[in-house]
């Protein structure tokens, strides 16, 4: 059986990186880590992922560059935001961008899983 899918979790806050992805492989899931938006940016381009888990304020995201420029890397891949500091002007911009959630941290995990099964699911 296949596995249920490749996630990049994209996140400065090391615990919530770390807690997250070893949550999510205990689901089975495959994920891979990055720090910042430059090195999540580059492992996009190198591999193909079902799912990004990115937070906002973190370098090189501060404006959602980098849900920006996945667009152009890849089109349709689902894209969950975390943040620990929500704003209207995020929200907004989240809406455009069309991901599939705006969750603010602390994040609830089974809320967060659903989410990830049904962006997962619905490729």
């Amino acid at each position: 059986m296949d596995h249920p899918g490749r996630i990049l979790i994209a996140d400065d806050e090391e615990t919530f990186l770390h807690s997250t992805a070893d949550l999510l492989r205990r689901e089975g899931y495959e994920c891979d880590c990055a720090r910042d938006a430059a090195t999540a940016a580059d492992m996009l381009k190198q591999t193909k992922y079902d799912l990004l888990i990115a937070d906002i304020k973190m370098p090189g995201n501060w404006e959602l560059e980098l849900i920006r420029e996945i667009r152009s890397i890849t089109k349709d891949m689902p894209v969950i935001l975390v943040t620990g500091s929500p704003s209207l002007d995020t929200t907004k911009q989240a809406v455009q961008l069309r991901v599939v959630a705006y969750l603010v941290k602390p994040v609830d995990f089974d809320q967060m899983l659903a989410l990830v099964k049904t962006s997962i699911k619905n490729l």
